[in-house]
């Protein structure tokens, strides 16, 4: 049961921390320094490191989605099943929804 609890907070945490860099890059990312003739900015370092904590969180969903595919009862697989198409979801929307929210925000 831990397990189960433990892939809805990782699903949920991936969730989130895409909603968040979406909200960086709309409200955010255009409001901070970048020196004159440089190519990248601290806006720039920031959605780096938003991007690979969302890459770390959707392995850790991925791996425990794994797991409990493969390992116990009838509700592990259930949990496993739904952190995947959250992992499947995500992946497909996160291109479009960065290119759409910056589209917007440069407007």
């Amino acid at each position: 049961m831990q397990a189960v609890t433990a892939s809805k907070l990782l699903s949920a945490s991936c969730v989130v921390l895409l909603m968040v860099g979406l909200l960086f890059r709309a409200f955010v990312y255009g409001h901070l320094y970048l020196a004159p003739g440089e190519p990248y900015g601290i806006s720039d370092v920031i959605e780096l490191l938003l991007g690979s904590i969302l890459i770390v969180f959707l392995g850790a969903t991925a791996v425990l989605a794994l797991v409990l595919g493969i390992k116990g009862p009838k509700h592990n697989r259930v949990a496993a099943l739904w952190s995947s198409l959250t992992i499947i979801v995500i992946l497909l929307v996160v291109a479009p929804l960065h290119t759409l929210v910056a589209r917007w925000a440069s407007a």
